[in-house]
């Protein structure tokens, strides 16, 4: 089993799911479930449940050092955290129906430094996986040289560009010039429609319930479908795919069962309640 590095954002969620319509100005009865999330932090507790040798690095308030440890040690990602004085991340995620909106405070998240991490760090990870939530508040110039440090120490760079309204955000041109030559791109078909299929060796788009489809430098070479599922909440569906994905990569598998593994492991984390593998 090769190593895998993932790259990314803690965050607590507090997800909410309202059992009818939102009222205005008075209360809504709703299940309220707070967990551990954050994009890259679902994805490497995802891939680690399946089996890989996962390690994590991110950045929380130092208050939260041991809480944060555990509950990644509890998923058996071995975790590199840097400490803030800012509060770690927090998300509040509103599900209604297939629709969910998140409001999010990144907060720590903004301070961890990719600048330590060298090329010799990275000969220790077969596979590195950047959560693009991780690029925010940070140059072009730093998220290249991050990738290119981690191609240099031999690894493949999987980048999940973590949502359209960050690319936005961040600069679409500026955005497209960041991840420009990854190994692997991981949009959701409105990301994928920013991004185009030109920007890395392969670009394998999550369209949800429409399947998936993989892109070859720019050429659709494969779409597969996905069964229908009674989903509870959507909440980390792309991250469990993206889990999947490389940890069934990590064991050597062929990319087209590492998509299949993904299909059923986005399957299994929308018919229950928060973003992680049920302990």
């Amino acid at each position: 089993m090769a190593n895998v590095l993932v790259i990314g954002d803690v965050i607590d969620d507090i997800i909410v799911v309202p059992k009818g319509p939102i009222r205005a100005n008075t209360d809504t009865d709703s299940s309220i479930n707070q967990t551990l999330g954050g994009s890259a932090s679902n994805i490497a507790s995802w891939a680690a449940s399946l089996g890989a040798d996962v390690t994590f690095v991110g950045c929380v308030n130092s208050k939260d050092e041991f809480r944060v440890t555990e509950q990644f040690a509890s998923y058996k990602v071995k975790t590199i955290l840097q400490l803030s004085e800012e509060p770690t991340g927090s998300l509040i995620v509103l599900v209604e129906g297939e629709n969910r909106s998140m409001l999010t405070d990144r907060g720590a998240n903004k301070e961890l430094d990719i600048k330590s991490l060298d090329y010799k760090f990275f000969t220790n990870f077969d596979y590195v996986f950047i959560s693009g939530y991780t690029f925010f508040g940070r140059d072009v110039s730093e998220i290249k040289d991050l990738i290119s440090e981690a191609q240099q120490g031999g690894a493949m760079v999987l980048v999940d560009p973590g949502s359209a309204g960050y690319i936005k955000d961040f600069g679409l041109e500026d955005f497209k010039k960041a991840v420009y030559n990854c190994d692997i791109l991981l949009p959701n078909q409105e990301e994928f429609e920013l991004l185009g299929s030109s920007l890395a060796q392969l670009t394998v788009v999550k369209n949800g319930g429409a399947g998936v489809d993989v892109y070859a430098e720019g050429i659709k070479m494969q779409s597969y479908p996905v069964e229908k599922v009674n989903a509870v909440d959507p909440t980390g569906a792309g991250d469990a795919f993206a889990g999947g994905l490389v940890a069934t990569l990590a064991n050597e598998e062929p990319l087209a069962k590492a998509i299949q593994v993904g299909i059923a492991t986005a399957a299994k984390a929308v018919q229950t309640i928060g973003a992680r593998p049920q302990l």
